[in-house]
């Protein structure tokens, strides 16, 4: 705690950070349309992110569904940087209610915690539940960690192993788009990033061929 500052200066840094995760009080934002599903994208247990609580970049223990980030540094999709204010102010998640820079301790107690899932948020009836299911027991986030020490020695038999999951993961998720009609912003919500995308800042490099998706490794 910095001793002078008592309230929120409007710099907006803390909101071109990324957007937030949502817990379990945002649930009636999305009942009631104040949050778009098209606004939301889910990081599956597994993925690479940063940690605030151990102050680095560490695999998330449990699913996130946060706001869209916007632009090359990812800005939250609600930020609007010419009035450095957020357009949903008076529907705002919950860590950004609590969210203070200069008195970090009440974020710090909710992360990865009482957070709302992909399941939490949809409709018993939506026929994608049983899909997000499936997806998750064939194609579950690989060890990124263990990726990222390995790479680019990555053994042959794991490289050529990433390689098929990064294909299956991509023809799940065509199947999946063509028969549901899904745009991009649903499909990141559903699924998630393809594989193939949480790889590539370890160095895989991602080329399209005539037979699908070849993983070069830096």
């Amino acid at each position: 705690m910095s001793g002078q500052q008592e309230s929120c200066k409007r710099c907006g840094k803390c909101c071109n950070e990324g957007g937030p995760t949502l817990h379990q009080q945002d649930l009636e934002l999305i009942r009631t349309g104040a949050i778009p599903l098209s606004a939301l994208i889910t990081i599956r247990r597994g993925e690479l992110a940063h940690n605030p609580v151990l102050g680095r970049v560490a695999p998330i223990s449990v699913e996130l569904v946060k706001l869209k980030g916007t632009g090359k540094s990812w800005n939250c999709c609600y930020f609007d940087a010419a009035e450095s204010g957020c357009t949903i102010y008076t529907t705002r998640p919950q860590a950004c209610k609590v969210l203070k820079c200069w008195e970090p301790e009440e974020l710090l107690a909710i992360v990865e915690k009482y957070t709302l899932s992909r399941l939490d948020i949809m409709t018993e009836d939506n026929p994608i539940r049983n899909l997000i299911s499936e997806h998750d027991r064939f194609f579950p986030c690989p060890d990124l960690e263990e990726i990222a020490a390995l790479a680019p020695g990555i053994p042959e038999p794991k490289r050529r192993a990433l390689q098929q999951l990064v294909n299956e993961d991509i023809r799940f998720r065509l199947r999946v788009v063509k028969e549901f009609k899904l745009k991009l912003s649903d499909e990141l919500f559903y699924f998630g990033r393809p594989l193939f995308q949480l790889l590539q800042p370890l160095g895989a490099k991602v080329k399209e061929t005539t037979v699908g998706l070849e993983i070069v490794w830096k």
